[in-house]
């Protein structure tokens, strides 16, 4: 093995007293860093990393010991349980639920002096017998799954708050949910699936005059199609797959190196709900609802990729472009072919989703048109028709 091929650490060691005995000053020391690494990259033509978004990392022994044991990282893991799971959640109680669900063990940070008042939550996957687990707070999985961030999503009342603590408190001893009846356990019928899809329709015509330096908005919209996939994953997946892996890239750019640089984020049409809508499919096969939602994911994912595309992220746009290509689309031509139709409309979707992995595959996620932020998709679905008295568009499902 050549020097070039071996990771090398550098350490250096710097004396921070000067020689009258007096401290120097590190304030802004991460900024300025930042921003020199950033200009020797450009200056040397390195890679250059984003200056906008920013993931978190992992240690060298974590992936070690994922790799001798066969499976996953937890944090990743972790990451994705957790984002299907606030995603889903319309509360931060059903949040400390959902997750409990997935099989995480939950424990809450409360506020000094206080057992009612949670400040933080660290989550861990339940270990063998015989093992202790291993506990990741939630701002060390992602930026945006900070309790604080998340519950910008939730309405804040006292009386959710005391809803939410005593899950909380539940969840910290291991002990049955207070609410055995939530939200979680309704099984979505087929309007909601029209109505969420027609949401992420909207959603991505939005997006196409939404401008690439909107970073707070695009975070949202990434982060709710993360959402979406990972809780699909979640249902579908027993070991990570393209599900996973789209959820985790898109993840990318849901978190930011300085969120309050950025502002708030303008409204669009959500599709928060649509995590919870895979988290509550009622069995594991594939129907032409979810095709048809999938479809509209898809062409958020190109929005996304044509974004960083436009403003010369090269590195983030190529992780997109190369997650949909080579994993996503595979995946999608075994899907059933979407007809999405409500009650006394002749509203249709995008053509199967067959033919748009062939189109992926095509396109290579080249612009559609000049000025597109979002490739068109080809030519829409035929609507079934019913034969006999209740002749009509249907939903199939």
């Amino acid at each position: 093995m050549s020097l070039l091929e071996r990771e090398i650490d550098i350490h250096i060691a710097v004396s921070l007293i000067r020689e009258d005995g007096t401290k120097a000053s590190t304030h802004g020391d991460y900024k300025k860093a930042q921003q020199t690494c950033r200009a020797l990259e450009t200056k040397y033509g390195l890679e250059e990393l984003s200056s906008i978004h920013s993931s978190r990392g992992y240690d060298r022994a974590e992936k070690a010991t994922a790799v001798r044991d066969e499976r996953e990282m937890h944090r990743a893991s972790l990451a994705r349980k957790v984002r299907a799971s606030a995603s889903a959640s319309g509360s931060e109680a059903e949040f400390v639920r959902r997750t409990r669900d997935t099989g995480l063990l939950v424990r809450p940070l409360y506020a000094k002096n206080t057992t009612d008042v949670v400040v933080g939550y660290s989550v861990a996957e339940r270990p063998t017998r015989g093992e202790r687990p291993i506990w990741f707070g939630g701002g060390t999985l992602a930026t945006d799954l900070k309790l604080g961030a998340l519950r910008q999503e939730w309405t804040d009342s006292p009386q959710s708050a005391a809803v939410a603590a005593g899950e909380w408190n539940a969840a910290a001893r291991n002990r049955r949910k207070v609410i055995t009846t939530g939200p979680e356990h309704a099984t979505p019928g087929p309007q909601v699936w029209a109505e969420y899809t027609r949401n992420a329709t909207a959603l991505v015509e939005r997006l196409r005059a939404l401008p690439k330096d909107d970073h707070a908005t695009w975070a949202r919209a990434a982060r709710d199609a993360s959402g979406a996939f990972a809780a699909w994953s979640h249902r579908l997946e027993a070991v990570p797959g393209p599900l996973a892996a789209t959820a985790a890239e898109l993840s990318r750019t849901a978190q930011l190196r300085a969120p309050r640089d950025h502002g708030e984020p303008v409204p669009l049409p959500s599709i928060a709900g649509t995590a919870m809508l895979f988290m509550a499919a009622a069995s594991m096969d594939k129907t032409a609802a979810q095709t048809a939602l999938m479809v509209q994911l898809i062409n958020t994912a190109f929005a996304v990729y044509e974004m960083h595309h436009e403003a010369g992220r090269m590195r983030e746009a190529q992780r997109i472009r190369a997650v949909v290509t080579q994993q996503l689309a595979p995946f999608t031509a075994t899907m059933p072919t979407p007809v999405l139709i409500g009650a006394g409309e002749s509203q249709s979707v995008s053509a199967g989703v067959a033919q748009t992995a062939a189109d992926i595959g095509r396109r290579g996620m080249a612009p559609a048109r000049p000025g597109s932020v979002v490739p068109s998709t080809s030519e829409r679905a035929r609507m079934q028709q019913r034969s006999g008295p209740e002749a009509g568009p249907v939903l199939d499902r």
